[in-house]
Order: structure tokens, then C-alpha cells, then sequence
């Protein structure tokens, strides 16, 4: 097919080309039956970028957060997560899964930490390779992104330098993608920043050298949108495809760099060969899917059991929890938030089938009897909740010139309050919010971020309303964000924020002397004038800091439904998303304040969280219950009310570490990007000591740590035996259930400090088991740890260096609570690291491991290529072929004609040692016999034997490269 096409059709392949907004398509080849690309956003959920879904009026299964998956500590849901998402991927005529994301949280802070599994590379690398598999299952192409090192969006497109060593590369940020491949993964994006230097879209140390290489990745690498910086260096340095602006890879710049002497034609046909191939692999030439109406009653099912999986119980005093709806006579439901269902910002948003909101989700499990009754307390949280200032003045203490509760908004397309107005309409305060993040009608229609978005045309705007003074004391406002605003306070003005484009300000301030009951006009003007950056052209909050006794009124409505109820439950939401970094982990609209002041007065109060990131909690002592729901779909209500009256006991883990406050991960190097805004340097200092590993090697104690997680019943930890099982270690105890409910206890299984000079981590997770039992319950826990658990990659020798000695083996219920502790003896080893790929021999076939086992003896065949890890191979520099940890073996250590080959572990002996011979065949030298398959064959489950080297076609082997 290559041979057949026009080097303008290679070029056409190599990009996104249909000009559809916001949607990653390419029109195919059609002279030559080549079918389109049809690439849909799915970080948590179908986002329809470029489709339409009339059946269900253009709305998706919102999934929950990537992040919530990550606490399940459960492949199985992983695989449940991908094939619900993949199978609407089908049913809206897509063919490529922009997803999932395997990065890794190393800030606090990050705006996107809800779109990733954790902070463990280990735990995320074992939920994305199922999630993958059950992707090209379907025939639908997995894009896991963003690769690599990306961690931050504050500067991600000017954008930021990542300068990480590649030890911290390859042991931190690298084993997702390993996974990924060795299940199959068709494709891959490559992130926004740079790494060392060099744009991660061209650079050839992670493009070619570690993913096509060293993990066999035999798929296509595309650009985040618009992530390309070059034409030349792109094509020499691993890029397959640009997308989005398609501004570097069209028939003109790639024919332009052909004819120059720049690239040559064969680079070009391997970009487009790593296209077609994937898309072969995946039967797109055989099974264009047509759109279909989609499974919402079974998709809804699998989102809420994927959320009950992952709610995490984070405190439960006095055992608040479970809710006894038989003794309970009412409730108090608290939250700006706990009336809709919490989703995250940017290209992960989905507009759901449908919603349960936590409000709604306890209204309907509640017992009939018990009164369940609703005050906001806040507003709702929004994309200004991520700016740094003080907490947005809240809108229960403004009225309109009409009496309604919040301000007078009037927006205008002119840039000076001039014109006919776009809009008048009530707000509830000064929240602008223009861009990618979700302000704007026409980003809204994407991503839905705000209940009531900022016009997108809007260029200036006035705000207009009374403020009623709470509480007689002294009241600071602030304007925070980008433009030209000004504040007047009856009529003077009172403050004055002007920055210049790229600029932010965190505020602009006005301090006032005021009494209790006083009424007084508040005017905001605002000019977007000044963006801060493209994607971010406007926004702007009024906050305030009020006296410590000063209740708004909403807060003052829920502290009395709070006084009156059996059980309060405060909703306790953040902002985050794509494009933006949250300021603080501080929870925003004065949430903190909400709750001192409801479980001052209810002494069972529970806060649930919705958030995805961590948050800081001064009222943790003062509260009974702390649940963290993160971002939970569209069921969440539902799940969270499951949790909540023990209908499901919780047995969520946290796969992020809660710093205690803000300066604890400044303590371990992180800085705040908002801190470095002018610094487009992010300096790796603390190498692999991310999240938990930085916090055990300082001795810092975390609000919660990694893997923290409660349950309503108990669990006890026996009889630990730890075991070499050549190159792996087996780790068994026994698990019992002590309590009175049934339940699932996700037991961790940490390798601790290595025997050597080089700095290790204290604990590293190498292993886990989720293991479900009924009161009284037992079971024999069996947990394998692989060898590269027990290594560290070496810089100097690019290997996997396993050194020899005794290593101290920690099991428990998280990364702080160990309840076995053992040790093993490990061997010394080296692993080169190889390029590893498929070994295709006759008829195209590969050299496949029999049912992908491991076992000792495990059959060698030919088999149809398929891209999974038992077809994928390194040839190492001292002659051993290895896959799956195991070395290619001839059995027994025969020599004779016929002798078969199989998987055994590596043990350096001749049986072991391949040479590979000029004319393409694998040699045996102890044997002097070829490796060959058996008759001649080609059929799939032929299997490979040993015999005298002839050079026929069933002994040739194509070796990775």
C-alpha cells in the first residue's frame, strides 16, 4: 500500500486534516481505501469533539476521574473503565481513544491531577495496561498521553523545560508507557514541554531511543494540539503525526523536506508505515463502526460501580459512618456543589447522559421518615476558584438593583463599556472566565465548566449590586486575575488593577472599616484587555477577607439546618482542570470556614470531598467523617450515598499522598508553579523521590499518606513467607476478616531500601492484592514482585542494575501502616536495556509465548503478530532472549534435531545463548543447531525447535531494531 501512495498522500496521513474545530480527524486515503482517523477526547468520558449524538442530544457517560480509578487499586475496573469508554468511542463512528493518561501527580497543586492515576508508577502502570488491552479489544486505538515528564500548565505552551535526569525518567515516568506497549498500545501523544531542552515532540532520547526502541512500541507517536515545533527535526527524531493547527506536517513542508535532502523517502514510509500497521492491527480496513445509540443504563452501571470501588474513607471518628438509616431521623446536606454532580474542567469534561447530584443521591436512599434537607452554605465552585487571592465574595451578601441575591452583570463585545449591551443578567459575583478552561459560550458547548459562562464575544462588563455588611469590623476586597479593572465602593473608587498581557496579579486590594446591617454600592468594571495567555484571554474574581465572626447568610442558613439535623454532611468541592494550575490547596468560596461553622454546631459532621487533587483541612479535628469522593461521574451521587449508608463499604485507597500544608512539598523541592511564573526552567531536583518516596526519605508526616484508606470492618495480617521464585519474588501472608461486615482490604506489598550506595526509596509499592471477604473470612494472599522492583536504572551503563543482598519486604494498608515485615535475598543482576520488539519470522508470523504464560516450559510458536508482551523480545548484548522476564531456552539443554524451544528462566546457560548469523538465522552454539520452525510451517501454534541450520525461509528471523 506504501508503494502505491503519492508522497502528498503520506503527507496527508501524517496529519489531522479535516478542519474540524476541536476534533482530531483526518479525511484517509479513499483512492485507496485508506479510512479516515477519527480521534475522539475520552479522559474521563466521551468528549463529542467533531460528532454529533442526537439519541442523547449530544451528551456522553460522564466516567469518574481517572483519579478515582487510580484508589479502585483494581485492573479489573481498569478494563471495565476503558471498554465503557472505547465501546461509545464506537458508537459515535470513532476509531481512536484519545486516552487513558499515564502521567504521573508530582505537584500538589496540578490542574490536571484528576486525569491521572496517582503519583506511583508502579500502581498506575497496573491499571493502564488493562485499560489499553480493553481498548483494542474493541478495535478501537488507544492514545495514552502525555509523554513525558509532563507535570505542570502553568507554561505549557511557552512552554516549560522539564530537567530531569534519566534515571528519574526511565524509573518514575516511563513505566505507564512500558505497560501500555506491552499491551498493545496502538499510539501514543507526545506532551507540550520540553525535556532537557529539546521539545518532547522531537526528542529523540524519548521518541526513538526509550519508546521505539527500548519498550518496542511499534504504534504511532501524535502531538498534543498544536505541540509541534518543527518540520525537519520532527520526521529525524520519531514523530509519526501532528495534529490540530497543522502547521508543520503538511504535503508542502514534508515534500519541501524530501526534495531539500533534509528526511529521505524511507523515513517518511516508516512514519506511515507505524500508522497503517496500527491501523491493520486494529481492523479499522475491515470495521468502520457507524454510529449507534448508546448503552446509557449499562454505562451509568459500570460509572457507579467504578465510583463505589473508589470513594475513600479518610476518617471515620466515633463511627459516624455507616449512616444507621433506622435510628436516623434527618439530615442536613451542605455544599454550594452537593446539588449537581462535581466533573472536571478542560478536554476531560463530558456533558452526561444524565447526573445524580449527592443531594439527590441521599434523598432517594434516605429511609422514608427521614427529613433530608438542603442549604447551599457557598456558592458553587468555577474556574476563577483556581486563582490565588482571597476567597470569592460570596453572593448572599450582594443584591441586584431588582432584589435578586448576587450582581448585576451587563457584558458588552466592546473592550470600554460602550455599545448595546451583549447581556444583563443576575451573577452571583465577579467570576469572569473567558477560554480553554470553560468561560465562553463556545467553549462551553465543549466543556460545560461554568452553570452560567461568560459570554465568549464579551469584551468588557460591570458588575453592579449592594453589599450588606455582616458583622461590624474591618473587610479587604480584592480583585484577582489579568485586565483592567476597577472597584468602586459607593461611588469612590477603591481599588485599581491594571497588568500587562502575560501578567497576573494575585490582588489588588481595598481595606474598609464597617458596620453590621450597613448597606453600601459596589460597582466592579472590567476590560479584557490584557490576556494572560492565548488559550487564557480573561478572567477576574472579587474576593474578600471579612472578620473571623462573619457569617454570610448563606452560611448562617446552614449552620441552623446543621443545629437542627441528626447528621450534617458538608459537600466540599474544588475547580480543577486542564490549561491551569489550582493556587492553593486551600479549598475555595471559604469552604473552611463552612465547615467550622456547621460542625460547630452538629457535632456528627461528615465532609465529603469532591475533589480531585489534595486539599488542606484546618477542621479535620473538629469534624467525625472525612470521605473523599474525588470527581465521580455522573452516578457519584448515588455511590457516595452507597458509602455513606453502608450499602457498599468503602475500600478506596489514596494514590496520592495530602501534603499537611502548603510548605510541606516545598520542603521536598516541589515549588508551586504559580510561584515560577517567570521561570520556564522546572528543575527535577528531587529525582525519583516523588510523592510518598520524598516524603519517607525527609521524614515528613503527611496529612494522609499514600495508600491510606478506612473500611467498616477490620482486617488482621499473618503469617509472612517471603520466597525467590528465580528472578521474582513471591510474598504470601494470610488475610482475615475480623469485623462484621463484608468488605475488600487492599493490601500493599512495598520493597524497602535497596543493599547499595545509590540513594533508593525507603518504600517503593512493588505489589498489591484487593481481596474480598465475608466476616470471618481468610484467604491466602499470594503477591508477585517482578525483579525490576528490586532495581535501579543506571545512568552510566544503561542498564537495570539489581544489587545482590538482603532486601526488607513491608506489607500493610498503606505506605505508613505496615503490618508484616520481612526480607529476602536477592541475587546480583544486569539487564542491558535492549530494544525490544517483535521477532517475525515465516509467513509474517511473530515468535509468540503460548497463552502469554510465564511458567517454566511455556511453549514457543509462531503466531500472528499482535503487539502484546508475549511477542515482544530484547536480544541482549551477552546472547540471551528475553520476554515476559524469561529467556528463550532450548529444553533440557538438548542438542539433538527436533529438540523444542521454550520460556524458562534465565540462568546463563548454553540452552540460552542465541547468535544471530549474517544470513538471518539464530544460532545455538552449544547445539550448533538454528532456531527453526518445526515442518516448514507458518500456521499459527507452530511450534520452534532447534535443527541443523540450513538458512531456509523458517529459520530466518527478523530481530528488533
Amino acid at each position: 500500500m506504501i508503494a502505491a501512495m503519492t508522497l502528498e498522500e503520506k503527507a496527508e496521513l501524517m496529519s489531522t486534516n479535516t478542519g474540524t474545530s476541536w476534533a482530531y480527524f483526518n479525511a484517509g486515503i479513499e483512492r485507496l481505501g485508506v479510512p479516515s482517523l477519527r480521534m475522539l477526547d475520552a479522559g474521563a468520558g466521551l468528549r463529542l469533539g467533531g460528532v454529533t449524538l442526537p439519541e442523547t442530544e449530544n451528551r456522553a457517560t460522564a466516567m469518574p476521574s481517572p483519579l478515582l480509578l487510580g484508589a479502585t487499586f483494581d485492573p479489573g475496573l481498569a478494563a471495565r473503565y476503558g471498554r465503557t469508554v472505547a465501546e461509545e468511542v464506537r458508537q459515535v463512528g470513532g476509531n481512536v481513544l484519545l486516552g487513558p493518561n499515564g502521567d504521573m501527580i508530582r505537584t500538589p497543586w496540578w490542574g490536571r491531577a484528576n486525569e491521572t492515576e496517582g503519583e506511583d508508577p508502579f500502581l498506575t502502570a497496573s491499571l493502564v495496561g488493562p485499560y489499553v488491552r480493553a481498548v483494542k479489544d474493541l478495535g478501537v486505538i488507544a492514545d495514552l498521553k502525555h509523554y513525558n515528564v509532563y507535570t505542570q500548565e502553568i507554561n505549557r505552551g511557552a512552554p516549560y523545560d522539564a530537567v530531569a535526569d534519566e534515571r528519574t525518567v526511565q524509573e518514575i515516568y516511563t513505566p505507564p508507557w512500558e505497560a501500555a506497549v506491552d499491551n498493545g498500545l496502538g499510539s501514543t501523544m507526545c506532551s507540550f514541554n520540553q525535556l532537557n531542552g529539546e521539545y518532547a515532540c522531537q526528542n529523540r532520547l524519548l521518541l526513538v531511543d526509550i519508546l521505539k526502541r527500548q519498550l518496542g512500541f511499534d504504534g504511532f507517536v501524535i502531538t498534543d494540539f498544536g505541540a509541534a515545533h518543527s518540520t525537519v527535526q520532527s520526521l529525524n527524531n520519531g514523530l509519526d503525526m501532528e495534529t490540530g493547527n497543522r502547521q508543520f506536517y503538511t504535503p508542502e513542508t514534508i515534500i519541501a523536506a524530501v526534495q531539500s535532502g533534509q528526511v529521505t523517502v524511507a523515513t517518511v514510509d516508516e512514519h506511515v508505515h507505524r500508522i497503517l500497521r496500527t491501523m491493520f492491527e486494529h481492523g479499522l480496513f475491515e470495521d468502520d463502526p457507524e454510529p449507534s445509540a448508546l448503552s446509557v443504563e449499562e454505562h451509568g452501571a459500570a460509572t457507579r460501580e467504578i465510583a463505589e470501588a473508589g470513594i475513600t474513607l479518610l476518617k471515620n471518628s466515633d463511627a459516624v459512618l455507616p449512616l444507621n438509616g433506622r435510628r436516623l431521623g434527618s439530615v442536613a446536606v451542605i455544599g454550594g456543589d452537593a446539588n449537581r454532580a462535581r466533573a472536571q474542567g478542560g478536554a476531560s469534561h463530558v456533558t452526561p447522559t444524565y447526573e445524580v447530584s449527592l443531594l439527590q443521591g441521599i434523598q432517594d436512599r434516605a429511609p422514608g421518615g427521614v427529613d433530608v434537607r438542603y442549604a447551599p452554605g457557598s456558592d458553587p465552585v468555577g474556574p476563577t476558584s483556581m486563582l490565588g487571592g482571597p476567597a470569592a465574595a460570596p453572593s448572599s451578601v450582594f443584591t441586584t438593583p431588582t432584589g435578586a441575591v448576587g450582581l448585576q452583570a451587563t457584558y458588552f463585545t466592546s473592550t470600554d463599556l460602550t455599545g448595546a449591551p451583549l447581556v444583563t443578567r443576575t451573577d452571583p459575583g465577579v467570576r469572569w472566565d473567558q477560554g480553554f478552561i470553560g468561560g465562553g459560550s463556545a467553549f462551553a458547548s465543549l466543556y460545560g465548566s461554568q452553570l452560567t459562562p461568560t459570554p465568549d464575544t464579551a469584551g468588557s462588563g460591570r458588575f453592579t449590586g449592594t453589599f450588606t455588611v455582616p458583622t461590624t469590623g474591618a473587610y479587604t476586597f480584592a480583585l484577582t486575575g489579568w485586565g483592567e479593572a476597577r472597584m468602586f465602593f459607593d461611588g469612590a473608587p477603591v481599588i485599581d488593577l491594571a497588568t500587562e498581557a502575560g501578567e497576573w496579579a494575585t490582588e489588588s486590594t481595598a481595606t474598609l472599616n464597617l458596620q453590621a446591617g450597613e448597606e453600601h454600592e459596589v460597582v466592579v468594571e472590567y476590560r479584557a484587555t490584557r490576556p494572560f495567555v492565548g488559550l487564557e484571554p480573561a478572567s477576574l474574581q472579587l474576593g474578600w477577607t471579612h472578620p473571623a465572626n462573619a457569617y454570610a447568610p448563606d452560611v448562617r442558613d446552614a449552620v441552623e439546618a446543621a443545629r437542627e439535623a441528626d447528621v450534617a454532611v458538608v459537600f466540599a468541592a474544588t475547580f480543577e482542570s486542564e490549561q491551569r494550575d489550582r493556587y492553593s490547596m486551600t479549598l475555595p468560596n471559604d469552604q473552611d470556614q463552612l465547615i467550622r461553622a456547621v460542625s460547630g454546631v452538629n457535632p456528627n459532621t461528615v465532609v465529603v470531598l469532591g475533589a480531585a487533587g489534595p486539599v488542606l483541612m484546618p477542621w479535620l479535628s473538629r469534624v467525625d467523617g472525612v470521605v473523599d469522593s474525588y470527581f465521580g461521574g455522573q452516578e457519584q451521587g448515588n455511590a457516595i450515598a452507597s458509602v455513606l449508608f453502608g450499602d457498599v463499604n468503602p475500600s478506596g485507597r489514596l494514590p496520592i499522598t495530602f501534603p499537611r500544608s502548603e510548605n510541606q512539598p516545598k520542603q521536598l523541592g516541589i515549588r508551586n508553579p504559580w510561584d515560577t511564573l517567570d521561570d520556564l526552567t522546572v528543575e527535577h531536583d528531587e529525582g525519583i523521590f516523588v510523592g510518598y518516596r520524598g516524603y519517607d526519605r525527609a521524614g515528613l508526616d503527611p496529612l494522609f499518606p499514600f495508600g491510606h484508606g478506612l473500611s467498616y470492618t477490620s482486617f488482621t495480617y499473618r503469617n509472612l513467607a517471603v520466597t525467590r521464585q528465580g528472578a521474582n519474588v513471591q510474598v504470601q501472608f494470610t488475610l482475615r476478616n475480623t469485623g462484621a461486615r463484608t468488605g475488600a482490604e487492599t493490601a500493599q506489598v512495598y520493597v524497602g531500601q535497596l543493599p547499595t550506595t545509590v540513594p533508593t526509596p525507603p518504600k517503593q509499592l512493588a505489589g498489591y492484592a484487593k481481596v474480598t471477604l465475608d466476616p470471618d473470612g481468610r484467604e491466602r494472599v499470594t503477591v508477585t514482585l517482578e525483579r525490576r522492583a528490586f532495581s535501579y536504572f543506571d545512568e552510566a551503563t544503561g542498564a537495570w542494575v539489581t544489587p545482590g543482598g538482603r532486601v526488607p519486604i513491608y506489607v500493610g494498608r498503606s505506605s505508613r501502616d505496615v503490618q508484616l515485615t520481612g526480607t529476602v535475598t536477592v541475587p546480583a543482576a544486569r539487564e542491558v536495556v535492549s530494544p525490544r520488539g517483535p521477532i517475525v519470522g515465516v509467513g509474517g508470523k511473530c515468535v509468540d509465548i503460548a497463552g502469554a504464560s510465564s511458567v517454566n516450559g511455556a511453549a514457543v510458536q509462531l503466531f500472528d503478530c499482535n503487539g502484546t508482551a508475549a511477542q515482544r523480545w530484547s536480544v541482549t548484548e551477552d546472547g540471551t532472549v528475553e520476554a515476559l522476564g524469561k529467556c528463550l531456552d532450548v529444553a533440557g539443554g538438548g542438542t539433538a534435531n527436533g529438540t523444542v524451544a521454550q520460556l524458562f528462566e534465565c540462568n546463563g546457560s548454553g540452552a540460552q545463548q542465541w547468535v544471530a548469523q549474517a544470513n538471518g538465522t539464530l544460532r545455538n552454539p552449544q547445539s550448533g543447531r538454528c532456531l527453526d520452525a518445526a515442518g516448514g510451517g507458518s500456521a499459527n501454534g507452530t511450534r520452534l525447535i532447534i535443527y541443523d541450520c540450513h538458512g531456509g525461509a523458517n529459520q530466518r528471523w527478523q530481530l528488533p531494531s
